[in-house]
């Protein structure tokens, strides 16, 4: 097997790929999927070995993360404008804001896709990508927000659809911070919140709310009862417990439109209980910095399990060895860290699950975030694309077996 520009796909190459991205050097963002790993070594041209010690239980999920890619080391430097893999289709082109051009290989190992290109065009506007929909500019478009949704599943002439992601979204509380310290302010404000008004009336059915900190679709998700719900008497009754009567608080969000209408919701019914939300919005990077600083106070973000591995979220958010990079709410719980470890050491699947479920309801329980919803993912299309598989999102995309009529 080769890659697509003809080098070598062999065990020398996936040793250099795993390499490449464990050393430091290559400063890689997705670095941490695979730091369980001491060693790779090419055993024969196509076996390769992997160490970790401690065990690592999860690392098949995390070798399926998109980080983990197999590339041609020697092209690396490129590799950003000019990606090279042994997919069924092949880069040809990136126009910057417009498009991505693939072509399918003849000599993929799978056999050559009957689709024989397939354009990724690049459009920012939901209502300009819907049109191109009707008009047969595009033939298939996802995550359409709901009113735009529910257009298209009223038309005849298209072919809509949903599917339960390993998405989720959460409303993050410093647990550092003197105001959000105890407890009880914490569910306070878990009280104050009407998910079926965020889920029903806001996304018009296409999330579910949420309850675990990671959806059902992925391994080891507890399924737990509502503990917090919408409560304004109760919320202001656990304010006055807590002393905390008159609260201001401020919220940091990155630039995103469900998330920022999300917590317009959020300053209106926290103003009911009697506390005053302060929104702050700003782009990624700058959010990212904020979050990371320990005078922040509430965050949103929304997440992905992509492994669809409980680890890949649950010792991002709860470990201690995650502050502040991911375990933004700084919580920290030596009873926490132990089992998040076991579940990572520990190659049974009950323990693991145990595991995971105790931290699932310990975080439920001691509320350093509220998990807010689980969004659908969506997707729209023409007939005339067939044979396609979709699952989770759309970068999971698989048109080996498509057809274009």
């Amino acid at each position: 097997m080769t890659f697509h520009d003809g080098t070598a796909f062999d065990a020398d190459a996936v040793v250099a790929s795993f390499q490449r991205i464990l050393d430091p050097a290559t400063a890689a963002p997705g670095r941490f999927v695979l730091t369980s790993i001491d060693e790779v070594r090419a055993v024969d041209a196509t076996t390769v070995e992997r160490v970790t010690d401690p065990p690592f239980a999860p690392l098949l999920a995390h070798l399926a993360h998109p980080v983990a890619a197999i590339v041609p080391v020697a092209q690396a430097a490129d590799l950003a404008r000019n990606p090279v893999g042994t997919g069924p289709y092949a880069f040809v082109r990136w126009v910057d804001g417009s498009e991505v051009v693939l072509q399918a290989d003849a000599d993929y190992w799978g056999g050559a896709p009957a689709i024989a290109e397939v354009v990724v065009r690049i459009i920012p506007e939901v209502s300009t990508q819907v049109v191109e929909l009707r008009s047969g500019g595009v033939d298939m478009i996802f995550n359409l927000p709901a009113d735009n949704f529910l257009t298209l599943v009223s038309d005849p002439a298209l072919e809509t659809g949903t599917l339960p992601g390993w998405g989720s979204a959460h409303l993050g509380f410093n647990v550092a911070n003197p105001k959000l310290a105890d407890v009880r302010v914490r569910r306070a404000l878990a009280h104050a919140i009407d998910e079926a008004l965020i889920t029903e009336e806001f996304f018009r059915g296409l999330a579910a709310p949420g309850v675990a900190p990671i959806p059902g679709t992925v391994r080891y998700a507890a399924d737990l009862p509502e503990p917090y719900p919408y409560d304004v008497e109760g919320a202001k009754a656990l304010l006055a417990a807590a002393g905390a009567e008159g609260l201001s608080l401020r919220l940091d969000v990155f630039q995103n439109p469900d998330l920022e209408s999300v917590a317009q919701v959020l300053q209106f019914a926290f103003a009911e209980i009697g506390v005053d939300l302060e929104i702050r919005v700003q782009d990624f990077s700058a959010y990212t910095q904020a979050v990371e600083s320990d005078d922040v106070e509430l965050w949103m973000t929304s997440w992905g399990t992509v492994t669809l591995d409980a680890d890949y979220t649950l010792y991002a958010f709860f470990h201690s060895g995650q502050v502040p990079a991911n375990n933004r709410s700084r919580w920290v719980d030596a009873d926490i860290d132990a089992l998040l470890q076991e579940g990572r050491d520990n190659p049974d699947d009950a323990a693991r699950a145990a595991a995971y479920l105790e931290v699932q309801e310990r975080a439920v329980a001691e509320l350093p975030m509220v998990t807010l919803y689980y969004p659908l993912f969506t997707y729209a299309k023409r007939p005339s694309v067939q044979g396609e598989v979709l699952a989770f999102s759309w970068i999971l995309l698989d048109l080996r077996n498509a057809t274009l009529d």
